[in-house]
């Protein structure tokens, strides 16, 4: 069996949906807890999350007696030799991504949540990290496993040869960065890597991001904050268009959970880090760009 430990953000939204996709939770327990479950599924793999660290440990006890994790430890370091890889969902501080630092010392697969940091050096620090330790490393939005996205992938020849189009989000934290990983991560999975710049002409609040590729291909990015929650993806092609909006969280972070399973078996990371890497520099540009409306090089 696959021991896997979860570290921080426990009770956030994700923390609590990769608990109970890999190891089920109690409905008795559940509702004595008035807590609402946010996933129907549960992986179907030889994988369990067998510790749980959170910075605030009542949350980790809680979240350990409802999906059935059996070693609350105080601190996280406590449980290297004792997993075979870690997770570490999002936590909204855009610092969750400084807990791997120890496990990948350590040689231990990690899931790093989106957005895998708003620094592109730190990015690059943890990244080199894995590698010299041999450590399978993963960082991605959901977005790029959902039906929906696959979906269009897989039948993406349909509309030819793809030569504009455009992904919007809903904007959270008063910042791009956060939820505007997501759209880039969309085109990205779908259309590829090979973004040269970016160029926010946008404002607060109000992304409207340029992303031209090094083909000469433009596809535009929308991250409004005051609308309601959307990820969709429109794409133009020589044969006709397409657009998706993806809806289903089940299927999202089933297969992203079931693809990281994988690596840990296989040691073999499923993204190459340099698109991960693309992703990150793009979105991170992206931002930094709104001032001054400058165009930013990758």
């Amino acid at each position: 069996m696959i021991k896997i430990g979860l570290v921080g953000a426990a009770k956030r939204w994700h923390g609590i949906a990769f608990s109970e996709i890999i190891n089920g939770y109690d409905k008795d327990k559940a509702v004595a807890n008035k807590w609402r479950p946010l996933s129907n599924v549960k992986l179907e793999k030889d994988a369990k999350i067998t510790h749980i660290w959170s910075l605030d440990k009542k949350d980790a006890q809680e979240v350990a007696g409802i999906c059935g994790i059996d070693n609350v430890v105080n601190e996280k370091e406590d449980m290297i030799g004792k997993v075979d890889a870690v997770l570490i969902p999002d936590d909204s501080t855009l610092k969750h991504q400084k807990h791997a630092l120890a496990f990948l010392k350590a040689g231990i697969p990690v899931f790093i949540d989106k957005p895998f940091s708003p620094d592109i050096e730190e990015v690059r620090e943890l990244m080199a990290l894995a590698k010299k330790h041999s450590a399978p490393l993963m960082s991605c939005s959901a977005l790029r496993y959902a039906k929906e996205t696959l979906d269009l992938r897989n039948k993406k020849d349909d509309i030819g040869d793809i030569l504009t189009g455009s992904a919007i989000c809903k904007e959270e934290l008063g910042n791009l960065i956060y939820y505007g990983i997501h759209p880039i991560e969309l085109l990205v999975s779908v259309v590829g890597p090979g973004i040269k710049s970016v160029k926010n002409i946008g404002e607060k609040s109000k992304d409207l991001i340029i992303i031209k590729y090094k083909d000469c291909r433009e596809f535009v990015i929308f991250a409004y904050e005051a609308i309601d929650y959307v990820f969709q993806l429109n794409l133009y092609g020589t044969k006709g268009f397409r657009t998706i909006n993806v809806q289903d969280s089940n299927s999202f972070y089933f297969n992203m959970l079931t693809d990281f399973i994988k690596m840990v078996e296989t040691k073999t990371e499923p993204i190459p880090l340099s698109e991960t890497l693309e992703i990150v520099q793009t979105v991170v540009l992206a931002e930094e760009s709104k001032e001054g409306n400058r165009e930013m090089f990758l």
